[in-house]
């Protein structure tokens, strides 16, 4: 809907909707020269009455008209003098620069003005204007310049005249919205201030005290909240995954009437009205909050495609038709608008992909998002929100095709199909099913409109852990009363809190509060619900009750024999499980605690921890497999650097939250990153000192205050594979195995001794290092290493741009003396794959575009983004991605392969520091079986005296083989062969071996491993100018091909950031 703004007086304004557009009249108050607003149509009737100072009355009247209303316009927003639009001129090639006073996110980048031009587009910087056709990206850049830009409709065109009358003119405001709160509502349910924004900013401007000079700042430049507010409206019913956004800023530009290039002028003044028919109208709206941008473009009247300069005749047809899309710049990317450079680019004005035709919106912030639907027999669909809890119950909206009257929308969530509801055109509701998806990760997901008989739109979806996800219900302790909290079995009154608008809108809707218990054994698991908190409630975002008041008529039969925790639910009354809140995992001692004591005795909490004793004792001996796999590390500063096995543990992390409350008087805790084969994880901890904690110094009553050491665990924290069935259920198997335990034993019971001897602590006495081979391009200092020592990292002094150290301590410049173009070589991009895992792919952002974040993280060439709390930690097929959670910026990534493997990668004044850390298997020198190699012949290299040398000595002594496989050279490149043998570090692709300690040799390397920029590299170790498809030998899923690298428009091609190197 949108709303238009008629000034009556100085003080006063009038508002009223465009829903009645054609039938609306001016109040009789306001009369623009004295005349009614269609009196253009009787003022020229007459062609031989017409002077030219009758048309400059006329035009000025319309200038000071709504024309949509005349023209039927609609869908475009306010614009003209009567909205305080200022006119940039009608000169030629005359560009308008304007400050914005508010940052405009574009592709990553962040822009504070624009510069408007008559050509139909607005430029963040100068473009490089020339002869159509064009191409976007520039393939010239950067000998030309390449613009960042959006074109509503880029064609020469100019400003028509009828005689010495213009009847065209390019118009801009910018909008703002008033900081005025007193009229919004604050409740501690509720902080979504755009909630009944209508009705609260109707009163904000329909008083007369408010001073029309707030509202009309200056030309071209207004406080209109309303209209804000009504292009919030419409972002938010046009795209998925807008419902959070709130317009505070706005940037309106209007062509009007725009006459294509070498168009002929017009002398005959009774031409006047059909003139203003023939030529082009659209409108350019970008609106921002400073953190997500959306770009709206209203087409009114397309009636030229192109100009004569572009070899059009009469406007139509020529090279090039007119281009409309978003350029990021500098060679980055592009986005066409359907029908951009086509003939058909009228079609602009018949189509929409909101459904309203002439309409086309899309997200622009990071990356260029289609709003709307399609009409594609086959497409991509999108959710919202894009991650939710593995519980499920959650309400995800898909869009993706145009969805018609009578369509039967489904969606299958992994392997999982849901019935939804089509809510309009656009989009469709439907809930994540309960008690089904129990794996965390990436999933498929998949959308029907014809029932579940074809799904051929197809999408993904990322599922995480209950523990990791944001809890939609806050289980609220007493800060006074510690005895008044959820963990605690004899709690008097107890609080939760959720968002009410956000569970829905309906004022007049009522919830039930239920709790949920979770129970396993070694075959199965059971969710379900357990018991009844309130029923019938008001949905006012809080509710406090004491447990002795509950009814228990509502309690499951037996539940107190199996469950002892689980997630408080609010959901909406009488709608099954549509519109679902989950709490965290939490103990419900507070609720059983009565019948626990009739059935046990007064000792239950006691009876209950031997009862798990026994029960744990009787299964399998898991620690016997973890810790000769997975032993802690002996220090703090081990743990950190072993950033391929440990990561560090959500709750008790030095660097976000420090609360540990299992883990007292811990600094630190890291958690092993894989599991064992039985599903079991290890966590350690260690104290200020840095060194580890063991559960065998304690003192019992110690325990729950200040002595909590990490053990192991039955069930891993995350989870592992296959998931779906204990005890490999992420975060459910670890609190009922493990945390419940804790809270019977140590909390309720005072017996912590129990706990303990079921959960020991892992020594460090079979903890072997790992090795570090690092590429820094800044100053670092590493400690040095202890020769002959397990204890620590064989590392030592980094420096420069850029200097190597391999895993084998050969340290070497990339760089020759005298040999370079270029002031440095840095590295600015790095990929990673353990055989098939996903493709990980980290790039640093260029300056200017690092506002936001400092990397582009890329999965299988999608972006990931790390900003929210419930993705810091992200699984992948045989990967791991994380950053710190204090880290918001994406500055720091660390990669974690299921081998062991750890990739940190860190971001400084452009220029990434990569550190590969390597389990001890990696190194080829370990277990010698006699087992000749068979991994790389390199007889068939190029042979050399120190290559026959190198061979001779490696026959003697480092066959390894593993299950009568060989994992001889499991490590080649730049950071060396991991043996613990420094002469062959330095080796070629051709398996040519420079001994490091001839000086010559790090030289005639680089010269042999010279990078080339071309994205094919990435397909073959085998460089040749002319693509040749056959000498493609592995990695083929990381190739681009020849089209997919030159065609502008490609996704892919907008990661292309990296600088040109060459060494020739």
């Amino acid at each position: 809907m949108i709303l238009c703004a008629v000034q009556i007086s100085s003080q006063q304004q009038t508002y009223f909707s465009s829903q009645n557009l054609n039938s609306l009249q001016y109040p009789q108050i306001y009369q623009p020269l004295n005349a009614a607003p269609f009196a253009s149509n009787n003022l020229i009737a007459n062609a031989k009455t017409n002077t030219i100072s009758t048309l400059l009355d006329v035009r000025k009247m319309e200038e000071w008209t709504d024309s949509r209303l005349e023209e039927g316009w609609p869908h475009l927003y306010p614009f003209g003098a009567l909205y305080n639009d200022k006119n940039i001129g009608l000169r030629l090639f005359n560009d308008y620069q304007i400050d914005l006073d508010f940052d405009f996110p574009f592709y990553g980048f962040r822009f504070n003005y624009t510069i408007i031009y008559p050509n139909g587009l607005i430029a963040f910087s100068y473009p490089e204007f020339k002869q159509p056709p064009w191409t976007f990206p520039n393939p010239k850049w950067p000998e030309e310049r390449d613009a960042s830009f959006i074109a509503a409709f880029y064609a020469d065109q100019h400003f028509q005249f009828v005689g010495d009358v213009p009847i065209s003119g390019v118009y801009y405001r910018t909008v703002y919205r008033p900081k005025i709160d007193s009229f919004y509502s604050y409740t501690a349910s509720n902080n979504y201030l755009n909630s009944y924004f209508t009705s609260n900013e109707q009163k904000m401007w329909s008083g007369a005290a408010i001073n029309a000079e707030l509202f009309k700042d200056r030309p071209g430049r207004v406080y209109d909240a309303l209209l804000l507010d009504n292009i919030t409206a419409d972002i938010q019913d046009g795209i998925i995954g807008a419902n959070g956004f709130r317009a505070e800023y706005a940037l309106i530009v209007t062509w009007e009437r725009m006459a294509y290039g070498g168009a002929p002028k017009i002398t005959n003044l009774g031409e006047y009205l059909q003139a203003k028919k023939w030529f082009n109208t659209y409108q350019l709206v970008i609106a921002t909050d400073e953190i997500r941008s959306y770009a709206i473009l209203n087409y009114a009247h397309i009636n030229w495609t192109s100009s004569t300069s572009a070899g059009a005749l009469q406007g139509r047809g020529g090279y090039q038709s007119a281009i409309a899309g978003f350029n990021a710049g500098n060679g980055t990317g592009w986005t066409p608008l359907p029908y951009s450079g086509e003939g058909r680019s009228i079609k602009l004005t018949e189509f929409s992909n909101v459904m309203k035709p002439g309409r086309w919106l899309y997200r622009v912030d990071e990356e260029i998002i289609t709003g709307g639907c399609s009409n594609e027999s086959t497409g991509i669909m999108y959710t919202a929100p894009i991650v939710a809890s593995m519980l499920g119950g959650i309400t995800v909206n898909v869009s993706g095709p145009c969805f018609r009257q009578g369509d039967v929308v489904k969606v299958v969530f992994d392997e999982y199909g849901v019935d939804c509801v089509k809510l309009n055109d656009i989009r469709a509701s439907c809930v994540l099913p309960v008690d089904k998806i129990f794996k965390v990760g990436m999933v498929t997901t998949r959308l029907s409109r014809d029932g579940g008989s074809s799904y051929p739109y197809a999408g993904t979806f990322y599922i995480v852990q209950p523990s990791l996800a944001m809890p939609t219900v806050l289980l609220l302790d007493d800060p006074v009363r510690k005895i008044d909290c959820w963990r605690s079995w004899n709690a008097t009154s107890l609080s939760l809190q959720w968002s009410a608008l956000n569970l829905t809108s309906d004022a007049s809707a009522k919830v039930d509060i239920t709790l949920w218990g979770y129970w396993e054994d070694t075959d199965d698991h059971i969710f379900e619900q357990i018991g009844v908190v309130a029923r019938e409630k008001p949905n006012n975002g809080r509710y406090t009750f004491s447990p002795s008041d509950l009814y228990f008529n509502e309690m499951l039969h037996n539940a107190w024999k199996k469950h002892n925790f689980g997630v408080v639910r609010v959901s909406l009354s009488n709608r099954g499980n549509v519109g679902s809140f989950w709490s965290n995992l939490t103990p419900f001692g507070w609720y059983f605690r009565d019948k626990w004591e009739y059935e046990y005795g007064s000792n239950w909490a006691l009876e209950k921890c031997i009862e798990w004793f026994n029960y744990d004792g009787a299964r399998l001996n898991f620690f016997m497999d973890l810790e000769p796999k997975i032993p802690c590390p002996c220090t703090l500063d081990q743990a950190l650097l072993d950033m391929g096995r440990y990561t560090a543990l959500f709750g008790c992390d030095r660097e976000g939250d420090t609360s540990c409350d299992y883990n007292k008087g811990s600094q630190h805790c890291v958690v092993s990153v894989a599991a064992a084969w039985n599903g079991a994880g290890q966590v350690c901890c260690y104290d200020f000192d840095g060194w580890l904690l063991h559960a065998d110094d304690y003192e019992n009553a110690a325990y729950v205050r200040f002595y909590s050491p990490g053990v192991s665990q039955r069930g891993h924290p995350f989870g592992s594979y296959p998931f779906k069935r204990p005890p490999y259920l992420p975060s459910m198997s670890n609190f009922y195995t493990d945390k419940m335990a804790f809270e019977t034993c140590c909390r309720w019971a005072g017996y912590c001794e129990f706990y303990y001897w079921r959960r020991p602590t892992s020594g460090c006495i079979d903890y072997r290092p790992p090795v570090a081979g690092r590429h820094v391009t800044n100053p670092v200092q590493l400690k040095t290493s202890v020769p002959d020592s397990s204890c620590f990292l064989p590392t030592g002094y980094v420096f420069g741009e850029p200097h190597f150290v391999t895993f084998d301590g050969v340290r070497y410049s990339f760089q020759g003396r005298a040999k370079l173009e270029v002031e440095a070589t840095v590295v600015t991009g790095v990929a990673a794959q353990e055989n098939e895992s996903d493709i990980v792919q980290i790039f640093v952002r260029k300056e200017f575009r690092n506002w936001r974040y400092r990397t582009d993280v890329l999965v299988n060439g999608v972006a990931r983004y790390f900003d929210t709390p419930e993705l810091k930690l992200q699984k992948f097929r045989g990967v791991t991605l994380r950053t710190l959670e204090r880290n918001h910026n994406q500055s720091e990534v660390i990669v974690m392969f299921d081998s062991g493997a750890g990739l940190r990668v860190a971001e400084a004044y452009g220029m990434l520091d990569a550190t590969v850390i390597l389990p001890p298997q990696f190194n080829q020198s370990d277990h010698i079986t006699g087992l000749p190699y068979q991994t790389y012949d390199y007889r068939q290299a190029t042979s050399t005296y120190a290559t026959n040398r190198f061979l001779n000595q490696q026959q003697q002594q480092s066959y390894f083989g593993r299950g009568g496989t060989t994992n001889k050279y499991m490590t080649l490149g730049l950071l060396g062969t991991f043996n613990g043998f420094a002469d062959d570090d330095l080796m070629a692709p051709d398996g040519t071996i420079y001994p490091p300690s001839v000086s010559r040799n790090p030289a005639d390397l680089q010269n042999n491993m010279k990078p080339v920029y071309n994205p094919l590299l990435f397909a073959s170790d085998y460089y040749n100018p002319v693509f040749d498809p056959n000498s493609i030998a592995m990695n083929a899923s990381l190739l681009y091909s020849i089209k997919e690298v030159k065609e502008p428009g490609k996704p892919e091609n907008k990661w292309e950031f990296r600088k040109q190197v060459s060494f020739e």
